[in-house]
């Protein structure tokens, strides 16, 4: 039914990883390792930069909700019979605070269970830095109720 759509892909959008939003989502997880926190720590850590979370693209991936709700119309479905099934990323290297980042959103498959009363929708969103070298993958899956 939606399969002419496995594969498609958005075009790319740039992104910097703003110290304000990764320190925040580092204190909204309580996380007190200081190389999460503060610029000298990471540093004396012997990191370039203050360090983001594994799970930070969850919020990178937020800045580009736009192409959540453009899939959802190009599918034809009802936002309210959406539910996140799952979620998980993929690291190739390490992201810090400042480093600039090229995303690609695509479907990587739909498929049908239960007698098609569910639908599932992977996504894919692989992020680069500007070498072009792989940094993330973000991984998502929503389950449609076709009921």
């Amino acid at each position: 039914m939606r399969a002419q759509h496995i594969g498609y892909a958005w075009p790319a959008f740039e992104l910097v990883i703003e110290r304000g939003s990764a320190i925040a989502f580092a204190r909204g997880l309580d996380e007190t390792d200081p190389i999460y926190l503060d610029e000298a720590a990471a540093r004396a850590a012997g990191l370039r930069g203050i360090a983001v979370l594994p799970t930070f693209p969850i919020a990178m991936s937020t800045e580009r909700v736009d192409l959540i709700y453009d899939m959802l119309q190009r599918l034809a479905v009802d936002p309210a019979k959406i539910l996140h099934a799952s979620q998980r990323f993929v690291h190739h290297q390490p992201m810090f605070v400042g480093d600039s980042l090229t995303g690609t959103k695509r479907i990587a498959n739909i498929a049908d269970r239960k007698s098609g009363a569910l639908t599932f929708i992977d996504t894919v969103i692989e992020y680069r830095n500007v070498a072009g070298e792989p940094v993330c993958e973000d991984h998502c899956s929503l389950v449609v109720r076709n009921t």
